[in-house]
């Protein structure tokens, strides 16, 4: 019975966790996504393409924004 209780605690809880609120600007929470070699640039560009140009629109827009 312990248990269940718990679960049932635990389930009403858990969506109220989710819900937080941040203080600041776009400028204070986040930062570029830098890279530590150009070998990762490479492999980037060689298996997910996709993701290396997701990281350099938001590099983009952070300097833009923020710089």
């Amino acid at each position: 019975m312990k248990l269940k209780r718990w679960m049932i605690l635990t389930l009403l809880i858990a969506p109220i966790s989710g819900c937080v609120t941040t203080t600041g600007s776009y400028c204070d929470i986040t930062s570029p996504l830098l890279f530590d070699s150009q070998r990762t640039v490479d492999w980037l560009l060689r298996n997910d393409r996709a993701l290396l140009v997701e990281i350099i629109i938001h590099n983009e827009q952070n300097k833009r924004i923020c710089h």
